[in-house]
């Protein structure tokens, strides 16, 4: 059920699409009644001065060209899919993610499913910052047993991470869809944070990997 998240893909083959352009005939007409072409001057290949374009979210490898990276995403129930390709290797790494939010919008927690290198499933947990290293993420799995204490790895200043591999107790929530009670002390003095988040649909996005 757990597929490896780095996986080889067959070779793609590209398809050239070519537009046709209209007007030849208007061309012709004028030619024939030797009326010059048109003088334009080069278009520049920079931007206006005090504008630049905005580089692109995805971030490329330092060994692949431009062009030569692509990222899919596909939505699934309260997860989301998330396959890069490196089309120069042609190898495709995909993680599924789902972000929590408070009433206002906030970011309170994020949590993606990857895959280690020899392809064991494990979790990356992510809080913000105020959690600090050396507390820990309670994950209520409500499946009758023990809460699963969640060590914090590190942190900077935009956000703390943890890592919890997937045993037997959260791949058959995993597969139930049950929604996991998350808890966190922030802050100083702590205050708690506690919410549901939902594994249904996660299943799903398995598959589609």
């Amino acid at each position: 059920m757990f597929a490896k998240a780095g996986t080889r893909i067959p070779t793609i083959v590209p398809l050239l699409v070519l537009a046709g352009l209209s007007g030849g005939s208007a061309m012709g007409a004028d030619q024939k009644r030797g009326t010059p072409p048109a003088m334009t001057s080069p278009a520049s290949s920079s931007p206006t001065p005090g504008h630049t374009v905005k580089p692109s979210d995805v971030a490329l490898p330092v060994d692949v060209p431009p062009g030569q990276y692509r990222r899919i995403t596909q939505p699934f129930q309260n997860w989301t899919l998330i396959c890069d390709e490196n089309l120069v290797k042609k190898q495709k790494v995909c993680n599924i993610t789902q972000t929590v939010v408070n009433a206002a919008g906030t970011t309170v927690f994020s949590w993606s499913l990857a895959a280690s290198q020899d392809g064991q499933p494990f979790f990356i947990l992510r809080t913000p910052p105020t959690v600090g290293q050396g507390r820990t993420i309670q994950l209520d799995l409500r499946d009758g047993g023990s809460v699963v204490a969640v060590p914090v790895k590190g942190c900077d200043a935009t956000v703390c991470i943890a890592y919890q591999l997937v045993g037997p107790r959260l791949r058959a929530a995993v597969e139930k869809g049950l929604a996991v009670q998350v808890s966190y002390a922030a802050g100083s003095p702590p205050d708690t944070v506690s919410f549901r988040a939902p594994f249904q649909g996660l299943a799903n996005a398995l598959a589609a990997i």
